[in-house]
C-alpha cells in the first residue's frame, strides 16, 4: 500500500498556505486603507475622501508580483472591499462599480509602471519620475474616474452633477498616487539595501528630528483660518514649510521629497477635518477640492526636484567613479591628465601630474609653471610643437625633458589636442607620460647596437684586410721607387730637375691614393657616436666599390653601376649608410661562392623618387633564398651562411629604420636576390637647419 497519495494533502495545503499568505496580508491592507479613507473622509455618507489609500495598496501589491498572480490579489482584496463597502451602507451595485474602477486604476497604474518604467528605482532622474507622474496623476485617475463618478450619482438615480462627481473621483487617485505611492514605492523597491547602508544614525537622527519639526510647522501654519490674518499674510503660512522641505529633499533625494509630502499631506488632511484651516470653506465638497487641489500642486514639483536630485547625485557618482578608474589607469600607465585655457589661465593638473613634476599638491599652477620646468634645450620644440598641432587642430606628440624643482631630471611624452568646440578656443587638453625608464632602455640600446655596428665592420674590414694590404702595398711600392728614382736623377750631373718634378709629383699621388685608402679604413673602424649630416649616395657607393675592389678581382666578380650624375643628399651618418652598403655588397658577393664565374654579375643601382626618397638596389645573379626564410631574414641571429652570425642584415634594418628609411629583400627574377632600401631625401629647411 502507497502512502505517496496521503504525504501529498499536506504538502499542497502548506503550498496553497504559502501561495495565500501574500494575497491576505494584503486584502488586509486595503481594509485597513478603506477604514482609514472613511476616518478622514469629510463626505463619508456621498463617499468621498481626499485620498483613497485601498487603490494604493493594490497598485503596490500588484507592481511587485508577478503578472500571472495578479488575479489572485484581486480576487482576495474584493471580500475585505465588500466588508469595508457594506460597513458604510453602499448597496452592491455601487460596490461593484466602485470596485471595478478601483482595479482598474490600480492594474493601470501597476502596468504602466512595470512595462514602460521597468525595475526599481523609478524616482532617479526626471524622465521617469514625469512618466510615472503622467501614468499616475494623469492617464489612469482619469480614465478611472469615468466610471468611478457614476458611483455617487446611482443613489440618486440623476446624472446631475457627473463632471463633480469624476472630479473628486479623479483627484482622490490622483492624490493617492502622488503622496502616499512614491514612499512605499522606494521603501519596498530598495531591493539592495541602499537606503539601510546610506541611513546611519546621525541621518536617522536627522531624519527624525526634520519630520518632527516639518510637522510643527505644518501644523501651526494650516490650523490658521483666513478669517485669523490679513489675506496679505496668506502665503507667508503656506510658505513656511518650505526651508524645511527644501532641506529633506537636498539631504535625502527621492526618499526625503516623498517623506515630506507624505508628512504635509497628513498633517494637512488631520488638521483640516478635526480643526479651523485654511482649507476649510463653507461646504465640505469644496473643502476637499480646495485640499485635493493644493496637495496635487505641491508633490508634483517636489517629486521631480527629489527626483532631479537624485540624477545629479547619480551623475556625480558616475562621473566620481569614472574619475577615478581613469586616473588609476592613468597611474598604472605612468600618465596623467592635464588642461589649460590659455597662458595665464590656471592649468588644470591631476595630483599624479603634481607628483609627476614634482609640483606640491596644493597651490597654484599655470602654463608658465610648467613650461618652465621644461628642459631649456628642449623648451621651444616643445612649445612649437604644441603651438603647430593647436594651429592645424590635430594631435601634437612630442618628447622633451623636464627639471624637477629638485633638480632631477625625467623624460615626457606630452600628447595634446586643441577643443574642438567654437566656443572652448584656446582650451587645450592632453596627457603627460613619464617615459624616462623607455628612454634609459633605449639609450642603452643605441649603445649597444652601436657595439654591433663597430664589431661588424671591424668583423668585414677583416674579411677584406688580404685585399686592403694590397692596396696599400701598390701605392707604398710606388712611392718607394719613385724616391729612389727622384734621388738618383737630383745626384746626377748635371741634376735631372724636370724628371727628378716628375717623380716627386707620382709620389703625391700614389701618397694620396694610399691616404684614400687609410682614410676608409679609418672611418670604418673609428668607434663613435653617430653623426648626421648632408651624405652623397653616389660618393659612398662608389668609395665602398673601391674599398671593396681586390674583392672583385679576387672573386672573379663583375659589377655594373648605374648611378645618376647628380642625387640629392640625404640626411645621416656616412660611415653607418657606408656599413650598410658594404654589408649588402659583400652579402650578394657571398651568393655568387657557388655560381660559375662566368656568370658572376652584382648590379647597382640609384635614383630619386619623386622629391621624397632615394631608391639604392643591389641585385645579384647568385643561389637567392627559400621563400621559407622570407619572414626570418632580418631577426637576429638568423644566417644561412656557415659562418655567419645572423646580425647583418638585422643590424642594417636598424641602422636604415634609425635614418628614416627601410630594407627589403627579394628574389631576382632572373636568378639571385635583390637588396633595396630607401632613404629619405634632404629637404632644404632641414639643411638650413
Amino acid at each position: 500500500m502507497s502512502i505517496a497519495p496521503s504525504l501529498s494533502v499536506p504538502r499542497r495545503l502548506s503550498s496553497l498556505g504559502r501561495d495565500l499568505q501574500m494575497p491576505a496580508l494584503a486584502a488586509l491592507a486595503y481594509y485597513g486603507g478603506a477604514q482609514a479613507a472613511f476616518l478622514v473622509g469629510t463626505l463619508s455618507d456621498r463617499i468621498f475622501a481626499p485620498l483613497w489609500p485601498p487603490n494604493i495598496v493594490l497598485f503596490c501589491v500588484l507592481l511587485f508580483s508577478p503578472r500571472q498572480r495578479w488575479w489572485l490579489f484581486i480576487a482576495t482584496a474584493f471580500p475585505a472591499h465588500v466588508i469595508a463597502e457594506l460597513g458604510v451602507g453602499m448597496q452592491p451595485l455601487q460596490l461593484l462599480v466602485a470596485f471595478a474602477t478601483n482595479c482598474m486604476v490600480a492594474v493601470i497604474n501597476a502596468a504602466g509602471v512595470k512595462y514602460i518604467l521597468g525595475n526599481p528605482p523609478w524616482f532617479n532622474s526626471i524622465q521617469k519620475t514625469c512618466i510615472y507622474v503622467l501614468i499616475t496623476a494623469v492617464v489612469s485617475p482619469m480614465v478611472s474616474a469615468l466610471g468611478g463618478a457614476f458611483v455617487p450619482l446611482m443613489s440618486s438615480g440623476s446624472v446631475v452633477g457627473y463632471w463633480s462627481s469624476w472630479a473628486f473621483w479623479y483627484l482622490s487617485n490622483a492624490v493617492g498616487s502622488m503622496t502616499l505611492a512614491p514612499i512605499v514605492m522606494i521603501l519596498l523597491g530598495d531591493l539592495r539595501g541602499q537606503l539601510r547602508s546610506q541611513f546611519t544614525a546621525r541621518s536617522c537622527i536627522e531624519l527624525s528630528l526634520l519630520a518632527l519639526m516639518l510637522g510643527t510647522v505644518c501644523t501651526v501654519s494650516f490650523q490658521i483660518r483666513e478669517a485669523d490674518l490679513p489675506t496679505a499674510f496668506l502665503p507667508t503660512l503656506l510658505y513656511l514649510p518650505l526651508p524645511l522641505i527644501l532641506w529633506g529633499v537636498i539631504r535625502f533625494g527621492a526618499f526625503g521629497a516623498a517623506g515630506t509630502v507624505l508628512v504635509v499631506a497628513s498633517v494637512l488632511i488631520g488638521r483640516a477635518l478635526s480643526a479651523p484651516s485654511l482649507f476649510l470653506t463653507s461646504t465640505p465638497e469644496t473643502s476637499v477640492l480646495a485640499i485635493q487641489a493644493f496637495l496635487i500642486g505641491f508633490s508634483i514639483p517636489v517629486i521631480l526636484l527629489g527626483a532631479s536630485i537624485e540624477e545629479t547625485r547619480h551623475a556625480e557618482r558616475a562621473t566620481r567613479d569614472s574619475e577615478e578608474r581613469m586616473s588609476l589607469a592613468a597611474a598604472s600607465a605612468d600618465v596623467c591628465m592635464w588642461q589649460t585655457d590659455g597662458r595665464n589661465a590656471p592649468f588644470w593638473i591631476t595630483d599624479y601630474g603634481r607628483a609627476m613634476l614634482g609640483l606640491p599638491p596644493h597651490g597654484p599652477v599655470t602654463r608658465d609653471t610648467v613650461i618652465n620646468l621644461i628642459h631649456p634645450d628642449d623648451r621651444r620644440h616643445a612649445k612649437n610643437t604644441i603651438l603647430t598641432a593647436a594651429t592645424a587642430n590635430k594631435l601634437a606628440d612630442c618628447e622633451f625633458r623636464i627639471v624637477r624643482p629638485d633638480g632631477t631630471t625625467r623624460w615626457l611624452r606630452c600628447r595634446a589636442r586643441p577643443a574642438s568646440n567654437h566656443e572652448k578656443i584656446g582650451r587645450t587638453s592632453g596627457t603627460f607620460a613619464d617615459i624616462t625608464e623607455a628612454k634609459s632602455a633605449e639609450f642603452a640600446l643605441a649603445q649597444q647596437r652601436q657595439e654591433i655596428s663597430h664589431l661588424m665592420r671591424v668583423s668585414m674590414l677583416s674579411e677584406l684586410s688580404v685585399g686592403l694590404a694590397h692596396e696599400l702595398t701598390q701605392p707604398m711600392t710606388a712611392i718607394l721607387s719613385n724616391a729612389e728614382a727622384a734621388l738618383l736623377l737630383l745626384q746626377a750631373d748635371p741634376p735631372q730637375i724636370t724628371e727628378a718634378i716628375d717623380a716627386i709629383k707620382d709620389i703625391v699621388g700614389e701618397d694620396s691614393r694610399a691616404g684614400e685608402v687609410i682614410h676608409r679604413m679609418r672611418g670604418l673602424l673609428k668607434k663613435s657616436e653617430a653623426h648626421f649630416e648632408p651624405v652623397d649616395l653616389n660618393e659612398i657607393i662608389q668609395s665602398t666599390l673601391r674599398l671593396v675592389h681586390n674583392e672583385l678581382v679576387t672573386r672573379r666578380v663583375r659589377v655594373n653601376s648605374s648611378l645618376p650624375p647628380q642625387l640629392p643628399l640625404v640626411l645621416g651618418d656616412p660611415v653607418q649608410i657606408q656599413q650598410v652598403m658594404l654589408n649588402l655588397i659583400l652579402n650578394a658577393f657571398d651568393a655568387l661562392n657557388d655560381i660559375a664565374p662566368s656568370r658572376r654579375m652584382v648590379s647597382v643601382s640609384a635614383k630619386a623618387l619623386g622629391d621624397e626618397d632615394i631608391f639604392v638596389q643591389i641585385a645579384d645573379t647568385g643561389t637567392g633564398f627559400s621563400q621559407s626564410h622570407q619572414d626570418r631574414l632580418f631577426q637576429p641571429f638568423f644566417t644561412t651562411k656557415e659562418r655567419g652570425l645572423g646580425l647583418g642584415l638585422s643590424l642594417c634594418s636598424a641602422i636604415l629604420k634609425a635614418h628614416g628609411g627601410s630594407l627589403r629583400l627579394t628574389t631576382n627574377p632572373t636568378g639571385g636576390a635583390i637588396a633595396s632600401f630607401s632613404l629619405p631625401i634632404l629637404k632644404v629647411q632641414e639643411a638650413m637647419s
